[in-house]
């Protein structure tokens, strides 16, 4: 079990863009964990419903997949090069009908942390989804096409995507791609066939750097497998994080 690690971290609320008038006046709370010396920043949206109910005082996820995704900023254990942002969406999206991972205010909310931590930082921005996740990553890049804003983002991260995620994107993607399943993952929402249909497609159509990496390690938890276990890594510790380092920081210089 990974040990907390006590990086810079502070709740940073993003306010919308005041031309964007259908969406809510509710600011957008991001958890932002400050690595030592990052050459990347990761924005990462959340699986679920979306909603972690961070405050000001709420600094921690009590969760072994957000704790290894904080390790990403951990000196010690070789990650410095990272800074990490998570998005908590003010009101719970529909887990059922996922349609909610599609609406203006949804994709709205996302370009606004990317477009504010991007300024704040001067970082290159990977773009990072989990289960659900995956969803909202498929349709916020086609909403960036759409808008001629795609070099918004370096990069992106697929982590654990739902079966109903689709990257066949109207245009061609020139950034990289990392893939990342659990090889045993117990959620039906979530096989690893449909990851692999998303990930060829995007090999065929792209000349990108695309990768599939395959989590071995964790174990089951006597829980929802689509919320627990094998779906988020639980027992896996540092092999999704490493997996995502080595990825990012083999790539030729962009």
């Amino acid at each position: 079990m990974l040990a907390p690690f006590a990086c810079h971290t502070e709740v940073i609320g993003v306010d919308k863009n005041s031309s964007s008038s259908f969406v809510s006046y509710v600011p957008t709370q991001t958890l932002y964990w400050k690595g030592i010396n990052p050459k990347a920043l990761i924005v990462f949206v959340p699986g679920g419903s979306g909603n972690l109910g961070l405050k000001q005082d709420k600094t921690e996820i009590d969760n072994s997949y957000y704790r290894s995704l904080k390790a990403l900023t951990d000196p010690s254990l070789g990650f410095e090069q990272f800074d990490v942002v998570v998005i908590d969406f003010p009101f719970a999206l529909n887990q059922r009908d996922l349609s909610s991972r599609a609406t203006a205010e949804h994709m709205v909310r996302i370009e606004r942390v990317i477009d504010f931590y991007k300024n704040k930082t001067n970082l290159p921005i990977w773009l990072m989804g989990h289960s659900n996740g995956g969803v909202s990553l498929g349709h916020f890049i086609r909403y960036l096409q759409k808008r001629k804003r795609a070099t918004l983002i370096s990069g992106m991260i697929a982590s654990g995507i739902r079966n109903e995620s689709s990257f066949n994107f109207p245009e061609t993607i020139d950034f990289p791609v990392l893939f990342i399943h659990h090889k045993r993952d117990e959620c039906p929402n979530a096989a690893s066939d449909y990851a692999m249909i998303n990930y060829h497609r995007l090999m065929r159509s792209s000349n990108a750097d695309i990768k599939f990496a395959w989590v071995e390690g964790g174990e089951s938890e006597p829980k929802d497998p689509c919320q627990s276990g094998l779906h988020m890594y639980y027992g896996s510790d540092m092999e999704f994080p490493r997996i995502i380092r080595d990825f990012i920081t083999t790539l030729p210089h962009r």
